[in-house]
């Protein structure tokens, strides 16, 4: 059947529109102005709570002068909007560190006055790493909370309390959330809302709530102005080496919602997180977002918030949500397959295609979708080649996220006509949709958030296609567009969300949305060619633009921190990790050796040895402990820094069982990662800290113990201002370390 141009070229223009509209979705709103009524949140008036708590925006790592300063200005913007904050101080062990919090509590009573055994926590954290100032992560969350506050103050009582927790030391491993879930008032929070961040631009979206949270997602899709987010996000996050706050009010049984920034992650933990580089609409949507949650949770009560089962939900241009009980994922991947199977029956017996045509198309097709990674992993090399991607994030982002967009595209479409001439439109289209039938049995199997995203584009299709059978193009083109809406944002964001690491998969996920179109672009006849062919010269654009054009830029910079690494009492050496960015020339010009070998006391890795500096001493170590009961050595040991405040770090042998150990009395929290064997003790007291553990008794034991000031020594202050001119130092920052080890038999 002869379909004229305008078709094809209506759905495709409706489809680069719906595309370009699924990424509202990852945008934040504008800005409100501080002249907004009182009940409502300003990014404005955040703001200018942010530049008073962070004042000259110094770095402001737990346990540091910077940090109790950033403490006393958060309780002076509690005192200004009238709500009084107090102190929470205690010592406290997470997974891997220790530590002494401050933690900052606020209450707003609810309505009746009495104490609330299930009230709403908003919390975000105060700490910053020691690279950076912590404008995004998480001052914008701090300036949230304290608007929030002051917002809610002015409307009418809720029907639950409402706590305010600024916690200390999540960056040092969650110490302030803790220590808060030790506290008594932790047994009167029952709903919490995190305000996190790991970029400084773009929407704040939902990222994880918890087991049994249909009810959550229902109550936030009626109250936020603005949702961002999926249950695929929720379903990728939990996968990932990531923990907030959150995680651990989570595994306490408190249930909830956390936010988070997470693009702009080129100057995430950096000099780069400070203000000049938050986006105000970014601060805006934290609010918008917490406020809401705030609001829904108080005004919900516990029955309905609480569920049995998870919910499957997606925001579709930010603007609603779609939701529906993951327990109803099996009916709609049965509607699904049945919808697929008598739309090709229906098209056998409306002559549109042959069983055996649509037999080869479904193993060709698939197959072909996968092998797009052939090519996307030989473009990764090349680009690697070419010093494109040399590190995780780049200033080139943009354009290399075409490269790829466009390849996978290019790949599916170049095929388009030979395989209508071949096989048919019915044939194709149906070809084109099972690796979404694939998709959606393993994800409600397996991972039954991320069914969703490919069942909607399914169903939508399945409709479209019994409405009007013989219309293969328009209904193929239906469950195109509903593919673009849901998965091109993932395509999309990848690189954002995680770097060159991406990048290779992008390419899959375009093929993917690319595979309905395969009628609609076989419509167009010769253009189909020139279509295909405009991609691949369009991906081959952005390969040369992204080799040519700087790597780094100021919004995107380098990063890379330096060490100085000193046997106790003995001369040391500045290292730099074999895998940080540094050129080669650079090393060579501050006189770094090319090869890289390991270093005491971190052997696993390899370090480009460079100069050599003053001797450094490393905490003393006193074994008050050495006793064999049964077949274990119950082992303690007195540790004092050699410098006040220092960090400290106790390499345990391997197999040592973490439940055995013991920091000043405190075990280690338990954790969804895998014990290193290590003990980290931050911002040590001038008397020390006791460690506590148990060994194999028939091994003698060797343990390694490390005092970390932060910065190097004088004498390389050059090299430092040489790094700085090309590159920032990143999440810890620089460190010289002094370490000492000793044998316990």
């Amino acid at each position: 059947m002869r379909i004229h141009p305008i078709v094809p070229a209506s759905i495709l223009l409706l489809a680069a529109l719906a595309g370009w509209g699924s990424l509202r979705e990852g945008k934040a709103p504008d800005p409100v102005d501080r002249n907004a009524p009182a009940t409502v949140f300003s990014a404005e008036r955040a703001g200018d709570v942010l530049q008073r708590i962070l004042g000259d925006e110094r770095p402001h790592p737990m346990g540091s002068a910077e940090n109790r300063a950033v403490r006393d200005r958060i309780l002076a913007e509690f005192e200004r909007i009238g709500l009084p904050a107090e102190v929470h101080g205690s010592f406290v062990c997470g997974a891997g560190s220790c530590g002494t919090v401050e933690n900052i509590l606020a209450r707003l009573p609810a309505a009746d006055g009495a104490p609330d055994a299930s009230g709403v926590l908003l919390t975000a954290h105060y700490d910053s790493v020691a690279a950076g100032p912590g404008a995004g992560d998480d001052g914008a969350g701090v300036a949230a909370v304290v608007e929030v506050a002051r917002a809610l103050m002015a409307g009418p009582p809720l029907q639950r309390d409402v706590w305010f927790l600024v916690d200390d030391g999540e960056e040092a491993g969650l110490l302030g959330a803790h220590a808060f879930v030790q506290s008594p008032e932790f047994q009167r929070i029952g709903w919490v809302v995190n305000v996190e961040a790991r970029g400084t631009v773009g929407a704040s979206g939902l990222i994880e709530t918890q087991a049994g949270n249909a009810g959550v997602i229902a109550a936030l899709g009626e109250q936020l102005p603005r949702p961002s987010g999926s249950s695929l996000d929720y379903e990728i996050y939990q996968t990932l080496p990531n923990d907030t706050d959150f995680t651990v009010y989570r595994h306490h049984g408190a249930g909830g919602a956390n936010f988070a920034l997470s693009r702009g992650a080129a100057r995430y933990h950096t000099p780069l997180d400070d203000i000049a580089h938050l986006s105000p609409g970014s601060l805006q949507h934290h609010g918008d977002n917490a406020l809401g949650t705030v609001r829904a949770f108080a005004a919900t009560s516990d029955a309905d918030l609480q569920s049995d089962t998870d919910a499957a939900f997606v925001h579709p241009f930010g603007a609603f949500q779609v939701a529906w009980p993951v327990s109803w994922n099996p009916l709609w991947l049965a509607l699904a397959i049945l919808g697929w199977a008598l739309l090709a029956w229906r098209a056998r017996r409306a002559g549109l295609l042959r069983w055996r045509a649509l037999l080869v198309a479904c193993l060709v097709l698939p197959l072909g979708w996968v092998l797009v990674l052939v090519p996307s992993v030989l473009l990764s090399m090349a680009l690697d080649a070419l010093g494109a991607t040399p590190a995780a994030w780049t200033a080139q982002g943009t354009v290399l996220v075409f490269a790829f967009l466009a390849l996978g595209v290019a790949w599916a479409w170049l095929a388009a006509r030979p395989l209508r001439q071949r096989w048919g439109d019915a044939s194709i289209a149906l070809a084109a949709l099972l690796p979404f039938l694939l998709l959606a049995t393993a994800a409600v199997i397996w991972m039954p958030g991320a069914s969703i995203i490919v069942l909607l584009p399914l169903l939508a299709g399945m409709l479209a296609g019994h409405l009007f059978p013989r219309q293969v193009v328009a209904w193929s083109g239906v469950a195109a567009v509903v593919a673009t809406i849901h998965v091109f944002p993932y395509a999309y964001s990848g690189y954002d969300a995680i770097g060159r690491d991406g990048l290779a998969t992008t390419p899959l996920l375009a093929a993917l949305i690319a595979l309905p179109f395969l009628p609609v672009v076989a419509a167009m006849g010769r253009g189909a060619r020139l279509l295909a062919g405009a991609l691949l010269a369009g991906c081959v654009l952005a390969v040369a633009i992204a080799s040519l054009r700087p790597a780094f830029d100021a919004d995107s910079p380098q990063s890379f921190n330096l060490a100085y690494i000193a046997l106790d009492g003995q001369p040391g050496h500045v290292v730099l990790h074999g895998q940080a960015n540094a050129s080669a020339e650079w090393r060579d010009a501050q006189g770094f050796n090319a090869e890289t070998q390991p270093v005491e006391p971190w052997p696993e890795a390899s370090y480009h040895l460079g100069p050599q500096g003053p001797a450094h001493a490393a905490p003393a170590v006193e074994v008050t402990g050495n006793q064999v009961i049964g077949d274990m050595r119950q082992v303690t040991l007195h540790v004092t820094p050699a410098t006040v405040g220092d960090d400290l770090l106790v390499r345990l042998p391997p197999g040592t069982p973490k439940d055995s150990v013991r920091i000043q009395g405190q075990p280690l929290a338990t954790s969804r990662w895998p014990w290193h064997s290590m003990a980290l003790h931050l911002a040590t007291p001038a008397e020390g800290a006791t460690f506590a553990f148990e060994l194999p008794a028939a091994e003698a034991a060797r343990i390694v113990v490390i005092g970390q000031t932060r910065g190097l020594p004088e004498q390389f202050g050059e090299m430092i201002e040489a790094r700085d001119a090309i590159a920032t130092p990143i999440h810890g920052g620089d460190r010289t370390q002094a370490w000492r080890a000793i044998e316990v038999r």
